[in-house]
């Protein structure tokens, strides 16, 4: 029995560390999907048009332009006609100050929100901490820890793991 726990509180140690990294990691995309921007101001120096098939839709073009802001060239690319921009367009980019991605592009009276979704990344935090609460739960069950140790830590790990990385953010 004694082997038994060993092995089980190692595999509850190393899912607990990856299923909490997920989490970590999601709470990172969205604190950088909602991080300050600045403002770079430039023009469109290239423009390639792409066959790209989503969903079905074979008519669907993907849009890739360069612009030169000065200093940096900025690549993007994006499905839909929001970068059907001509050559020689003045266009203002917001940078994101997380991550160094563009989150806004603007191009005459239109603005192209170029950030991901947060669909995704609330899901995987909600189906990882929902794993590791029946990790917990099973340890529990299985008396391989005392319950309020491992309930403790399931609750400190759930509140610290997002605020360590909305701080480095």
């Amino acid at each position: 029995m004694t082997v038994l726990r060993r092995v089980f509180f190692t595999a509850v140690a190393l899912v607990s560390l990856f299923l909490g990294g997920v989490v970590c990691l999601m709470c990172q995309v969205l604190a950088g999907r909602d991080a300050p921007t600045y403002r770079v101001e430039g023009q469109v120096v290239s423009h390639e048009r792409g066959a790209l098939p989503v969903a079905g839709d074979e008519d669907t073009q993907s849009h890739t332009i360069a612009v030169d802001a000065g200093e940096r060239q900025f690549h993007v690319t994006a499905v839909g006609p929001g970068l059907d921009l001509p050559q020689g367009q003045p266009v203002t980019l917001d940078i994101s100050t997380a991550d160094g991605t563009i989150a806004y592009l603007r191009a005459g009276g239109s603005v192209v929100d170029l950030r991901p979704g947060v669909v995704r990344p609330v899901l995987l935090i909600v189906a990882s901490l929902l794993a590791l609460g029946a990790v917990y739960f099973g340890a529990v069950r299985l008396n391989v820890y005392p319950p309020v140790a491992t309930w403790l830590a399931l609750a400190l790990g759930a509140l610290l793991a997002p605020v360590a990385v909305f701080l480095r953010v």
